[in-house]
């Protein structure tokens, strides 16, 4: 495996967890209209708040991993 091919291989995973959170935190929203207990809610949308924030800082990764 090469250097490029090596870094492709970095993008794509970085991407896949990016998707991977995002997907986490779209289910979770779902779920959180079937929620009755207020704390599970609350926790419901600081995971979905987190989830997203993870799936962009994956992305902005993956980025700076394919213009290095």
């Amino acid at each position: 495996m090469d250097h490029d091919e090596s870094i492709r291989k970095f993008e794509h995973l970085m991407l896949r967890e990016a998707d991977h959170a995002k997907e986490t935190a779209t289910e979770l929203e779902v779920l959180l209209t079937h929620l009755t207990n207020e704390k599970s809610q609350q926790l419901a949308r600081e995971q979905v708040k987190a989830s997203f924030h993870r799936a962009k800082e994956f992305r902005e990764f993956a980025q700076k991993v394919k213009e290095s």
